[in-house]
Formats: structure tokens, C-alpha cells, sequence
């Protein structure tokens, strides 16, 4: 094995990302040394290409980008003893602290000292991955590694939908982003009665129509809701999932639920947004969720049996893969709003 590897990183403050070489990372007693076959482009990528506000206050360069992947254990720590080389992996980004009173209580999504890979250190744009064994996941051999490497973005659509049932109910998704395409398909698969989906870009409107949705509506032309009004007997969907994190797309979700529906949200705003509690929440008597990540690693379980079983309609919604060192052409299309799901193959 070489002692160094190609690897997609940001070098320094500014816009754009590099391909560079870097060492091979060393790994401890607790760790496995991944080589990398696949990973996902995430819009936290596109933040940190772009250099927004966000990244410019949480990204510290040099730092190798990515945190969707799906690879081979290459070597593993002494103390190592679930994983074994030459088994194929995705793995949890989340590298949380594992003794807190959210980790030892089934919340370690939300544990407050937590770690992400290709944010807060080195994550899996690279050829190899150092990632604490604990966090690997074997992937069946069923499914392959277009989707394997999704499980992160997948999960946080598994864990959104999850949240209420939507088994013979009305449901809209406003944002239909990679993440809110996967949701439309898990509602989908898991029943839901009607499902309108809510989306300002033809090109994403155009995946979500071939998602078995029963309404595609543009809020930038049309009147979203008095349509989804109409196509629920006059009194709006029972569940809507709010992922757009667009201050209209957030208000127009308290708006258009029924009384006594549910708003689940996953969208991240980038900034306050004001709406009326009194006439759109309080006085609707509606239950607001908010999602964070996974469940670890309640939510993995589940994407694995619903992607096992065929249950998911999902593979028009994974639309262009490049070798690694074109994520230029990736991030491209992301600017132009012209992908879903894109894949880098690192082999």
C-alpha cells in the first residue's frame, strides 16, 4: 500500500476545493483504515465549495471534504473485533461521545459533543478514510454501491418520515432536494394515501413527478395552497415535511397543514425566520417536529430492510456519477440546479 493518497480537500479560506495528496491517515486501537470506493455529494459539500457564512465559521482548513461513503476495511486497531479487513462498509459520519446522557439513552444523534467527518476532521473524498469501528456499518451485498454510499442522506429522510405515520394519510413534501426526493419515495413505500410534492426547481420537479407522487406543484406559479386544499376534501395535508429550509417554504408549511396536523422539519434556514404563531400554530393546535440526523442506529436498520426488500423506488433519484477527480462537473450541475443525487467514484 502507498503511503500517500489522492484526496479532494479545502487547502485554504475561498471558494473551490483541490485535488491533493495527502498521507495515508494512521489509525488508532479503536479505528479501521477504509479504502474508499464511492461517496455522495451532500449539499454541506456545496456549502463548504462555496464557502458560505456557514463554512466560513465552522470549516477550518485544511480539511479533506465528504462524509457519505461506502468502501473496504482495509486494516483495523488492535482493540477491533465487530469489523474485519476485506468487509464492505458505509459507515456514520456522526463520531458522537458515547458517555453523555443523549448517548446513553438512545439519543446520540443529539449528543452536543459530537464530530462529523468532512466537516469538523478528515472525511472521505480521499482514497482512504480513517473512521472509528464503532461508526462502520456492513453493507449486504445486495445493495449496491450507489446506494450504499447514500445511507447518511437516506437515513436523515428514513428518520423525517418516521417521525409520525403516514400510512393512509395526506402528506406534502415542500423541498424536494436530494433529501426530499428520498423522502417522497419512503412515503411512498411506507403507504401514505396522497403525497403533493412542493418544489421552485423543473428539474427536481421533474424527478419528483417520476416518484409516484399524486401532485407536483411549482410555488413560484402556482396557488400551492388552495391545490393542496383541494386535493385533501378542503382541509390540507395531515403531515407535512418541511426540507427546503426557505423561509416561505417554512411558513407556507403552517399554513397549508389541517388543524391538528404535523410539521416536520429538517430544513436548516440560514437565518431567523418570523411566522405567525398564533393563526398558523397555536391556534391550529399542530404538533411542530424537528429532525436532526439519524437515529443511531434505529434509522440504519431501516434503510437497510426497505433498500433489502425493494421496498424503495429510488434509482432515477441517483442521476450522474464522475471519478473523483471531475467533482468539478458535480459541483457544477449542483450550482445549476440540474441533479439529484450525484455519486464520486474513488476507485
Amino acid at each position: 500500500m502507498a503511503d500517500t493518497m489522492r484526496a479532494v480537500a479545502k487547502e485554504r479560506p475561498g471558494s473551490g476545493l483541490e485535488l491533493v495528496t495527502r498521507p495515508v491517515p494512521e489509525i488508532g486501537p479503536d479505528e479501521a483504515l477504509i479504502r474508499v470506493s464511492a461517496a455522495g455529494v451532500c449539499g454541506t459539500d456545496f456549502h463548504i465549495y462555496s464557502w458560505d457564512k456557514w463554512s466560513q465559521g465552522r470549516i477550518k482548513p485544511p480539511l479533506v471534504v465528504g462524509h457519505e461513503f461506502v468502501g473496504h476495511v482495509e486494516a483495523v486497531g488492535a482493540a477491533v473485533q465487530h469489523v474485519k479487513p476485506g468487509e464492505r462498509v458505509s459507515g456514520e459520519g456522526h463520531i458522537t461521545c458515547g458517555h453523555c446522557q443523549f448517548c446513553r439513552t438512545g439519543q446520540g444523534h443529539i449528543c452536543q459533543d459530537v464530530e462529523i467527518i468532512g466537516v469538523d476532521r478528515d472525511g472521505c473524498f480521499a482514497e482512504w478514510l480513517r473512521m472509528p469501528a464503532d461508526n462502520l456499518w456492513p453493507v449486504p451485498k445486495e445493495i449496491p454501491d450507489r446506494f450504499a454510499a447514500i445511507f447518511d442522506p437516506l437515513g436523515n429522510a428514513m428518520h423525517t418520515v418516521m417521525t409520525v405515520p403516514v400510512s393512509g394519510r395526506s402528506v406534502a413534501v415542500i423541498g424536494c432536494g436530494a433529501i426530499g426526493l428520498f423522502s417522497l419515495a419512503i412515503t411512498r413505500a411506507a403507504g401514505a394515501a396522497f403525497i403533493g410534492a412542493v418544489e421552485v426547481n423543473p428539474y427536481r420537479r421533474g424527478l419528483a413527478a417520476r416518484t409516484s407522487v399524486d401532485a407536483v406543484l411549482d410555488p413560484g406559479t402556482d396557488d400551492v395552497i388552495s391545490a393542496l386544499k383541494d386535493q385533501t376534501h378542503g382541509l390540507g395535508p395531515e403531515i407535512v415535511f418541511e426540507m427546503s429550509g426557505h423561509p416561505d417554504g417554512l411558513r407556507q408549511a403552517f399554513k397549508v397543514v389541517r388543524n391538528g396536523g404535523d410539521v416536520v422539519v429538517l430544513g436548516i434556514p440560514s437565518k431567523p425566520v418570523t411566522v405567525d404563531w398564533a393563526e398558523d400554530i397555536i391556534f391550529k393546535a399542530i404538533t411542530i417536529h424537528a429532525i436532526s440526523g439519524r437515529r443511531l442506529y434505529d434509522t440504519w436498520y431501516q434503510c437497510q430492510e426497505f433498500l433489502l426488500r425493494n421496498r424503495l423506488s429510488i434509482e432515477h433519484l441517483v442521476t450522474h456519477e464522475f471519478a473523483m477527480a471531475d467533482f468539478e462537473q458535480a459541483f457544477a450541475l449542483m450550482k445549476e440546479g440540474l441533479a439529484g443525487k450525484i455519486i464520486l467514484r474513488v476507485e
